[in-house]
């Protein structure tokens, strides 16, 4: 019996050295693995610190870029509103001239042209009080001194502009607008215009 007691308590005694191995082994395993993972999630921390940052610099740098893109819109406004002021400005200038130099201009504006002398003059709600018949009469009187035939009369429509007269003949309407002059002569001046105001960059810089 004794002997049986023997081998059943050295089974016993092996079975735990040799379960204790077991799971010495395991948390070996176990351990290592943590440190493994830890390790890994330490590189991926820093993979993600890094890429966040890199995300966060083209971020910065996208919204920088869409900054100087705004700030350059509103230069571009601000610039073309300036140009538009001053071509504007010279139609308003031309509009508020007294009476009687606006006449002058007039006058100069259409013995200028290669008048036929029977023409109608339409002309703006705005001068309908200073670009009469009258005044048209006084243009007639000045041709006839040139030689040339003193026709003109004053259209009885109004034109929906501001300054200067629309030549009607023929079925044909000549634009001498100031509107359409200034216009007209805008593209050519421009960049004297921004030179004056920009120092020599064009509205578009």
């Amino acid at each position: 019996m004794a002997g049986i007691e023997k081998i059943k308590q050295r089974i016993i005694e092996d079975a735990q050295r040799e379960a204790d191995e077991i799971i010495q082994a395991a948390r070996d395993k176990a351990k290592g693995l943590k440190e493994q993972k830890e390790a890994e999630a330490g590189r991926l921390k820093k993979q993600l610190t890094k890429e966040s940052m890199e995300l966060a610099r083209e971020h910065k740098k996208r919204m920088l870029t869409i900054a100087r893109l705004e700030m350059r819109k509103k230069v571009l406004a601000a610039k073309q509103e300036m140009m538009n002021a001053v071509f504007n400005g010279v139609i308003d200038r031309i509009q508020n001239m007294p009476d009687e130099e606006y006449r002058k201009v007039i006058v100069s504006a259409l013995l200028n042209l290669p008048l036929r002398g029977d023409e109608e003059i339409v002309v703006s709600a705005h001068d309908e009080h200073r670009l009469d018949q009258s005044f048209l009469d006084e243009v007639n009187e000045l041709l006839n001194k040139q030689g040339r035939k003193g026709g003109l009369r004053l259209a009885p429509d109004r034109g929906q502009f501001r300054t200067g007269f629309i030549l009607r003949t023929g079925g044909i309407e000549i634009n001498n607008t100031f509107e359409s002059i200034v216009k007209t002569v805008r593209d050519e001046l421009e960049p004297q215009v921004a030179d004056i105001l920009f120092g020599g960059l064009s509205p578009e810089e």
